[in-house]
């Protein structure tokens, strides 16, 4: 009870626009509000990957829409999942039984797949921020899923891509022991093995680990050109940090395959510099970018990362398809959504494919040091474009929704 109790606490109406609607006659005239929701972690270990900000993201898209689609003013509820399966997936099935209309975020594989496994139950839709796994558009796909923003295969390609160029040959993993991390092993594996490189060795640790020593002794002990980090952003930092300790840089390379614009800023440049990202997004590309981070950041006082960049678009994206079908049916906005080509400031010519992948273009980015950033969030240096059709995994059969 408690938990339902926080739940509606949490509940925000987010769109100052319903302020509008005088107070006149009987209220149960009034058309329902049209709701959406954001479940994350909203206080837990990897809340500044989307939580919060990303709660904010949304908002600003909702306002910058009009605040109602299909005459019906946009609720925006948010709830704190605490990265438990029952806790997510319990909130998921209330608000779809309350009318939500699609929930966005996520995160946790295992609270993602699950919530797929209710959309499709519930003819709701679901549309994944931080959620990485690509089993979410292969053996776990559906017709009421969206994976927005990236997976761990796009985001892990460009750190492999790149030492693998550089000549790379040998590779050790540190992974954590669940879904994310045995999925983006698996996936990077393929890759360096493509690209004539071994795997030497790996080990896994809990998602609750703090203390790293046993494992980066065993990593260091293999000689492995490369140590790739298959592990959640909120352990990076520690990582990288203990790993220093031990003297592991620069005879081997650290790769962290998760690493966000908020680890960065966590570990500092003077530990940071030098690492790689994959990200289809960095506040300081262009004009475009740039202005929606000033506006971002009057808001809430950090510049947006890549998820909270695309939380703006997707539900952009999102509400303009639901206006242009002119009913709230997931199935039929969902196909809307992948008949329309994606294209924001943070995406051009962008597409989601049939499996419900999204496709854009990525980009491989370098922490700079101290003495080359000029301003506080002047942290990346841009290496190279990835285009959308390389950046993601080709549409799988696995996939029930992929002809051919």
């Amino acid at each position: 009870m408690r938990f339902f109790n926080r739940m509606r606490r949490l509940a925000v109406l987010a769109v100052p626009a319903m302020l509008a609607f005088p107070i006149t006659g009987a209220w149960a005239q009034q058309p329902a509000p049209f709701k959406i929701g954001v479940l994350s972690d909203m206080s837990g270990m990897v809340a500044d990957l989307s939580g919060p900000g990303t709660v904010a993201a949304v908002k600003l898209a909702v306002e910058d829409f009009g605040g109602s689609v299909l005459n019906r003013p946009i609720q925006v509820l948010e709830a704190d999942h605490l990265n438990k399966p029952d806790v997510g997936v319990t909130a998921a099935r209330a608000w779809y039984d309350e009318g939500v209309s699609a929930i966005f975020d996520i995160g946790l594989t295992s609270i993602a797949l699950g919530v797929q496994e209710l959309a499709r139950d519930k003819n709701k839709l679901v549309v994944f921020l931080s959620s990485a796994s690509s089993d979410l558009t292969r053996k776990n796909c559906s017709p009421n899923g969206i994976h927005w923003t990236y997976n761990n295969y796009s985001q892990a390609l460009g750190v492999t891509r790149f030492y693998t160029k550089s000549g790379a040959k040998t590779w050790y993993f540190m992974t954590v022991d669940y879904a994310f991390g045995v999925n983006t092993q698996r996936d990077t594996t393929a890759m360096i093995e493509a690209a004539g490189g071994k795997v030497v060795g790996a080990t896994r640790h809990p998602f609750d680990i703090k203390d790293f020593s046993s494992d980066l002794l065993k990593a260091q002990g293999s000689g492995a050109d490369v140590i790739a980090l298959a592990t959640t952003t909120a352990h990076v930092a520690g990582l990288v940090k203990q790993a220093d300790e031990f003297g592991i840089r620069p005879a081997q390379k650290i790769a962290p395959l998760s690493l966000t614009l908020h680890d960065v800023k966590a570990l500092g440049l003077q530990a940071g510099q030098g690492l790689l990202v994959t990200a289809p997004y960095y506040w300081d590309q262009n004009d475009e970018t740039r202005a929606f981070a000033k506006r971002y950041f009057d808001r809430f006082k950090k510049m947006p990362n890549m998820i909270q960049a695309s939380a703006y678009g997707a539900v952009l994206h999102y509400l303009n398809a639901v206006k242009a079908v002119g009913v709230d049916d997931a199935s039929k906005v969902a196909e809307k959504m992948k008949q329309t080509p994606i294209n924001d400031f943070m995406t051009k010519n962008g597409r989601i494919r049939e499996d419900g992948r999204a496709i854009r273009d990525m980009y491989i980015f370098r922490v700079k040091s101290p003495a080359a950033s000029k301003s506080e969030w002047d942290i990346y240096e841009t290496l190279e474009k990835i285009p959308a059709e390389e950046a993601f995994q080709k549409a799988d059969p696995v996939c029930s929704l992929v002809k051919g």
